[in-house]
């Protein structure tokens, strides 16, 4: 009788946990990011006075560098790695660490950590001393115009393209007015995506290497993808940690929509040209990002310190808590030109509007795994359909692979570290036996 009772209540347990875990991800993006601001902070986070911290932010981009540059120094005193720890900004352009150990033997080929959108190198901090004891190579960049690398000129030498304009009628019908021009369209996302592409392959041959494994996360899964499908020979194995930017969808510049037809929305498959999200962010929010938490002053301030303290809440470095703070409140902390690109390649659903879906036929490397967090956020099922895609068309040598890293979010490196270090090391291990 006993058993019996322990086994209904472990049953209810779970359903309702599966219950609570479907709601959280049936959550918009904004009412995540809304809850984890208002909600009671943790017993243990730090708490910040809004107007001490708005009162100190009043000086200029260069006092939020010299900033970072102390907290990342601050931050990486505490990583321990067997082998060297080097760092240095490669050609005053590319901030770069390179972790070297000759006694690792699990991974020979040299790896490199890209990456998300409004972050740097530091992201992956927390993994550095678990990948660097089976890596022999082990690199880690700051993108440009992220973090300490450098600024270049965004140079887009074409017309601005007409955008692509959607009018939805009511709940799930949608138009477009006219049918835009693809190429023009093609060339300008080129440019904006050549921004980082370029930069990254000049970085592998000033260091003089071969091919690379790349390991991308969010933003930086999106950019290792094009990279890789733009210089195949720079590529051996593949790793997208939570990618973004996977989904077909309505904004995609490759449907081909004739205009002024009703089409019928898809919420349910991200392999859809008709998939979308049922939310979108305001416009007013998308333009302006972290400007915005600047021109609302001590008040956001404090909501940008309260996000930091929930999103990162498994995370024990204070120094890593005010980088961040540093990156997203700092004045040049994301310069114009990281939101300017973000807006060309996204729609305000955060979705590609050239997607990795639409490219897998462009995609050529030995192998390719793509990472998720339990409880990501992202499109777990887009992930899997991309996989299962790939190797219907066989372009990888080896079977492309899906993964979750349990007890993580859309950070899963940082949440998990353990099991992330774990499962990549695995990943690119040439005997998947070790380590």
């Amino acid at each position: 009788m006993y058993i019996n009772k322990c086994c209904k209540w472990s049953r209810a347990f779970h359903s309702s946990r599966i219950l609570l875990e479907e709601k959280h991800h049936d959550k918009s993006l904004q009412r995540k990011i809304l809850e984890r601001i208002l909600r009671p902070q943790e017993e243990n986070a730090i708490r910040k006075s809004g107007f001490k911290l708005w009162l100190s932010h009043l000086s200029n981009s260069r006092k939020t560098y010299e900033r970072l540059e102390k907290l990342q120094k601050c931050i990486m005193e505490q990583v321990h790695v067997e082998g060297s720890k080097n760092n240095d900004k490669l050609f005053d352009e590319i901030n770069q660490w390179h972790f070297r150990n000759e006694k690792a033997s699990t991974v020979l080929t040299p790896t490199l950590l890209i990456h998300g959108y409004a972050a740097s190198s530091m992201s992956f901090f927390r993994n550095y001393p678990g990948l660097s004891k089976h890596i022999q190579n082990l690199y880690s960049i700051d993108l440009p115009a992220s973090g300490l690398s450098s600024i270049p000129p965004l140079e887009i030498n074409a017309t601005t393209p007409l955008p692509l304009d959607i009018e939805f009628t009511g709940k799930n019908k949608f138009k477009i007015p006219y049918t835009i021009n693809l190429n023009h369209h093609k060339f300008v996302i080129q440019m904006y995506e050549d921004f980082y592409l370029d930069k990254i392959e000049q970085w592998r041959i000033d260091n003089k290497l071969g091919k690379v494994n790349i390991v991308g996360h969010s933003f930086g899964g999106y950019l290792s993808f094009k990279y890789a499908a733009k210089y195949p020979n720079s590529v051996e194995k593949l790793c997208l940690v939570s990618p973004l930017g996977v989904e077909r969808n309505i904004w995609s510049i490759n449907n081909n929509f004739r205009s002024n037809t009703l089409y019928t929305i898809g919420f349910e498959d991200p392999s859809s040209k008709f998939y979308s999200k049922r939310n979108m962010i305001p416009k007013y929010l998308f333009e302006r990002q972290f400007q915005l938490l600047r021109m609302m002053g001590p008040v956001g301030a404090k909501l940008c310190w309260n996000y930091i303290m929930a999103a990162y809440s498994r995370v024990p470095s204070l120094a890593y808590k005010e980088y961040i703070f540093e990156l997203f409140y700092g004045k040049g902390g994301i310069p114009e030109v990281t939101t300017e690109i973000f807006k060309g390649l996204f729609s305000r659903c955060i979705l590609a509007k050239d997607p990795l879906m639409d490219s897998l036929h462009y995609l050529n490397v030995r192998k390719l795994m793509v990472v998720y967090g339990q409880y990501d956020w992202m499109n777990k099922k887009a992930g899997m359909l991309m996989v299962e895609n790939l190797n219907s068309l066989g372009n990888c040598l080896e079977k492309a692979s899906y993964l979750e890293i349990p007890s993580s979010g859309h950070n899963l490196f940082l949440d998990n570290p353990l099991s992330f270090n774990q499962s990549i090391v695995s990943f690119l291990s040439e005997d998947p036996k070790l380590p």
